[in-house]
């Protein structure tokens, strides 16, 4: 089943519907022989994969996706070309049990030894990036042998034996800054907070650290570490983009980073994160040839919010001038080693600082004075995007001067690594770390240049601008953090991936919403390609006869003050009628709360609650009781409405309170909406019903999961049925039997 998406998106029109696949227009622009041959090879691989794959069954819609894929890859455009339609570009719902990881693995890999390129397969989660990794790919590796595969991480899961050198040196690491910024380790993975680090402990693991790199106990990745280090202490010596002198380093050799690096090069599929590609692509592009990659992006439901989270930017405003002040003590010690030809001028360099700490105390003063944030109001968003009109010029002047800066210190650091024969070993390596350490500052002034250039402009489809409370230790003046981001991604998503891409599949569970892939066709960006192709394929899963989505006869409306206590009164009676496993999902935590304090004893007994001990102990405990012959009920949030898998008598029946709204509360989504208010449309039915559609055919699909499932689905809310965006949602659930009333009907 193809789907259609509506003509309007949320900043540029939209020539045309996608092309639906497979048909004979996807086939134009692809050479003749290379699409025998591809099919030949596919075929070859597809039987030799169903005859070894363990317990493998052949599914009509795996082979549907297959082809598509293939279409799509052979539909590649040339490194360079801008020019293309977006043939190239496809969106492939595949629901549980089509098989997808295989049908898209084996297109890729068939696509790759036609077109000779590379393949890079991005998931959202950690948890399908390990299943890849140690599951699917070495078994598809025993049945084709010639099949090369590596995984890829970010720099900064990676040390830098220079900056590790250096801090056991003493080389003063205390002005990098830390946590005045937004930043994680590269690949998505935030960075932890902690208390200070005590010095001495942290001198007794970079030591350590240093033994095992030289013994060979460790190959400088993070997660081969068996405890994880102090953030502190990993922030000081993490392999940074900015701070690497590449061939000329004296570590290049033996560099973990590196060789990693070279390792994944020889790989035919490669195994990475949306935040990872997106962060390489944005600035260290050349760790990713786009243009000769095929792209897979599993979990693709995720990368609109991943990327606008990418593109954001934020510093704290206080420390920020304490970055600086370290940056004028650090640069000019370096400078005067530099012969006096390449030296900057101190004087002039100096001034440059003075000027931005200006602005920044300027700054600062304006959001004291007008008292915006507080402990007991913790963000200020600027309506429209708009900063008050005597700051635009504040922040451009401070935007140029960060510029400036950053190109004096690009200077130095470029000077420092340039290799000088006339000096000694020791010096040359002292100057290198030197480069090394100015690189790092640089990075956070780019930080700081995007961010204040961002407040400096206001564009036709404003950025989100707002201000926080920061958090300060006792006795430290307040602070706060000035932030940035993009509504959504769509323009740089457009500009960043889609455009460079030799050829990109999207895939999801649920990439549509409300029966079309409208909402994430705009939130991506990919409308912005006339010939991106779509496709729903045909699910294993016989719906209708496997389940039942069943409307509780509930006499109030969520919105009423009545629901929440029918709900606790009409809950126990929907649980008494399954004897196996059931998972509740609840929108709001005190409702689940409610609902659990006014369970009788007898079900109290047989309900576990999310965050009253891992996930992985309730699982493992969830299973046990089922397997028992016992009833098990799990109560969770939305986080258990995705990624959890819980086949047969595991979920024989899934309760959902209501409809999984969720209001516009996070600075971005404001600013959406209240855009989307003042160009005359409605925020509700283009963000939250397609948003909460989309949630809602994710927590329905807890319940058939297998061919030998059956499981009743039941939504304690009427407004699915009665509601005009209830019934858009319904047209995006799996066709279940539709029980309201007592009365069934195929939903």
């Amino acid at each position: 089943m193809s789907l259609s998406v509506p003509s309007e998106s949320f900043s540029a029109p939209l020539a045309q519907s996608p092309v639906a696949l497979p048909a004979h227009a996807c086939e134009q622009g692809i050479d003749p022989e290379q699409l025998e041959a591809a099919r030949i090879r596919l075929e070859l691989l597809y039987g030799e994969v169903a005859a070894d794959w363990p317990g493998f069954i052949a599914r009509p819609g795996q082979y549907e996706m297959m082809q598509a894929c293939l279409l799509t890859f052979l539909s590649a455009k040339a490194p360079g070309d801008e020019d293309r339609p977006g043939a190239h570009l496809a969106q492939l719902e595949a629901g549980t049990g089509t098989g997808k990881t295989v049908a898209y693995c084996l297109a890729a890999i068939v696509a790759s030894e036609v077109l000779n390129k590379t393949v890079i397969i991005s998931t959202a989660t950690v948890a399908l990036q390990e299943q890849l990794f140690h599951k699917d790919l070495p078994r598809l590796a025993n049945i084709i042998p010639d099949l090369r595969f590596d995984i890829l991480k970010g720099r900064a899961r990676y040390v830098c034996e220079s900056r590790l050198e250096g801090v056991l040196n003493d080389v003063a690491q205390e002005g990098f800054p830390g946590a005045e910024f937004q930043e994680g380790f590269g690949d998505g993975r935030a960075r932890a907070g902690g208390a200070p680090r005590d010095r001495n402990e942290a001198m007794l693991w970079f030591r350590g650290a240093a033994h095992k790199l030289q013994a060979g106990q460790w190959d400088g990745d993070i997660d081969s570490l068996v405890k994880p280090p102090h953030p502190e202490d990993w922030r000081q010596v993490q392999a940074n983009a900015h701070a690497c002198n590449g061939g000329q380093c004296e570590y290049f050799r033996s560099c973990a980073f590196f060789k990693a690096r070279r390792q994944a090069a020889s790989a035919t599929l490669q195994v990475a994160n949306h935040a990872l590609i997106l962060a390489t692509l944005q600035t260290d592009s050349s760790l990713i040839d786009a243009g000769n990659t095929l792209f897979v992006f599993d979990e693709a439901h995720h990368l609109p919010q991943i990327a606008a989270d990418q593109f954001s930017y934020r510093a704290r405003l206080g420390t920020s001038a304490k970055l600086l002040a370290s940056l004028r003590t650090v640069a000019q010690r370096h400078g005067r080693s530099l012969p006096a030809s390449t030296r900057p001028d101190p004087v002039a360099f100096a001034q440059l600082i003075t000027g931005c700490t200006d602005k920044l105390a300027l700054l600062e003063s304006y959001w004291r004075e007008a008292v915006l944030v507080s402990a007991d109001q913790a963000v200020h968003r600027f309506a429209a995007g708009q900063i008050p009109e005597a700051l635009i010029p504040e922040c451009q002047e401070l935007a140029t001067l960060l510029r400036a800066i950053g190109k004096v210190v690009a200077s130095i650091a470029s000077a420092l690594m340039e290799p000088d024969e006339s000096l000694s070993q020791a010096s040359r390596e002292e100057q290198s770390r030197a480069g090394v350490e100015l690189g790092v500052y640089l990075s956070r002034l780019d930080t700081l240049d995007k961010l204040f250039s961002a407040w400096a402009t206001h564009d036709r489809v404003p950025w989100a601008k707002w201000i926080e409370w920061a958090e300060s230790s006792t006795g430290s003046p307040p602070d706060a953090w000035f932030c940035a981001s993009p509504m959504t991604a769509a323009q740089v998503l457009s500009k960043t991936l889609w455009s460079k891409v030799s050829a990109a599949v999207c895939t999801s569970a649920t990439l549509s919403a409300c029966g079309s892939f409208d909402f994430f066709d705009r939130l991506s960006g990919m409308n912005r390609f006339a010939a991106r192709r779509a496709l729903v394929v045909a699910s294993p899963f016989d719906y209708a006869r496997q389940g039942e989505l069943r409307i509780a006869p509930m006499a109030h409306s969520p919105k009423s003050a009545g629901f929440s206590a029918e709900l606790c009164d009409k809950l126990p009676g929907l649980l008494r009628e399954h004897a196996h496993g059931q998972l509740v999902l609840f929108t709001s935590r005190r409702q689940m709360q409610a609902c659990h304090g006014a369970l009788p004893q007898d079900l109290l007994a047989q309900v576990q609650v999310q965050g009253l001990s891992s996930r992985t102990e309730l699982l493992k405990e969830h299973s046990r009781r089922v397997e028992a012959g016992e009833r098990s009920i799990i109560f969770g949030l939305q986080s258990f409405g995705e990624g959890i898998d819980l086949p047969g008598a595991l979920c024989e029946h899934v309760v959902i309170d209501k409809l999984p709204f969720t209001p516009p509360n996070s600075p971005v989504e404001e600013a959406l909406a209240e855009w989307l208010a003042s160009q005359g449309r409605d925020a509700f039915t283009e963000l939250s019903v397609p948003r909460a559609g989309m949630k809602l055919a994710q927590w329905a699909g807890r319940g058939v999961r297998t061919v030998s499932d059956r499981a009743v689905i039941t939504v304690c809310d009427t407004r699915l049925v009665t509601m005009r965006y209830g019934r858009a949602m319904l047209a995006g659930l799996p066709p279940f039997a539709l029980v309201q009333g007592g009365q069934a009907s195929v939903a």
